[in-house]
């Protein structure tokens, strides 16, 4: 009676197992967000977005200068990357595409990605490529002033680099609002979810996991 019982038991668990996995819901391809496009990455190498096919892809959009929220989200897009295991970080990417390409150089935005983690990417160009990619995935940014601001009185994660302390001085740069959206592209470049620094770990981790066992 008692392995009969335990029998049943088991029985049960695997099936409710399978319920609870049929349940998980899919995540719909976003018609209209995302696409191919060229850049420079951080290397200063030119790329086409198809590079990344395979993968799965966690897109940022933000500027070197940002003083508070572009920090924010590379430190939540550091944790959610800890989160994952070794073999799940191989099969994915994330990427912070500048808005700013006149400031950010390639040097200095690979500086930049490297103080929260060098496995991330970070994509440059143009200013007509970085307008391009920023319209592929409906995003946007504005500038806050017509007048630069001296790059000193900003609260900067990590400052540019300059082989003279007077030209370090002297720096300014331009002051943006932006988009805060987090695109998740799945393995064959589609945009299949749209997420923020407030989606919850556990959550994000979870749909990017699905998408990697897609």
């Amino acid at each position: 009676m008692l392995n009969k019982l335990m029998r049943l038991t088991v029985i049960a668990l695997l099936s409710w197992s399978s319920f609870v996995s049929s349940e998980v819901e899919t995540l719909p391809i976003l018609s209209g967000v995302g696409g191919d496009f060229s850049a420079i990455n951080a290397d200063g190498e030119a790329i086409e977005f198809s590079r990344f096919i395979g993968k799965v892809v966690v897109i940022a959009f933000g500027y070197t200068n940002c003083a508070d929220i572009c920090p924010f989200t590379l430190g939540y897009l550091k944790r959610l990357y800890a989160a994952l295991s070794a073999d799940e970080q191989e099969k994915m990417h994330v990427v912070f595409v500048t808005i700013d390409p006149e400031y950010d150089t390639p040097g200095h935005l690979k500086s930049f990605i490297g103080h929260f983690n060098k496995d991330f990417i970070g994509l440059s160009g143009t200013q007509e490529q970085v307008d391009y990619i920023v319209s592929l995935y409906q995003a946007e940014y504005n500038k806050l002033s017509a007048l630069n601001v001296p790059t000193k009185e900003i609260r900067r994660v990590n400052p540019k680099l300059f082989a003279d302390a007077e030209d370090a001085k002297e720096d300014k740069a331009s002051l943006y609002s932006h988009t805060v959206t987090l695109y998740l592209i799945d393995k064959e470049g589609y945009t299949r979810s749209l997420e923020y620094t407030g989606t919850p770990l556990e959550e994000f981790t979870s749909k990017i996991r699905q998408l990697i066992n897609e």
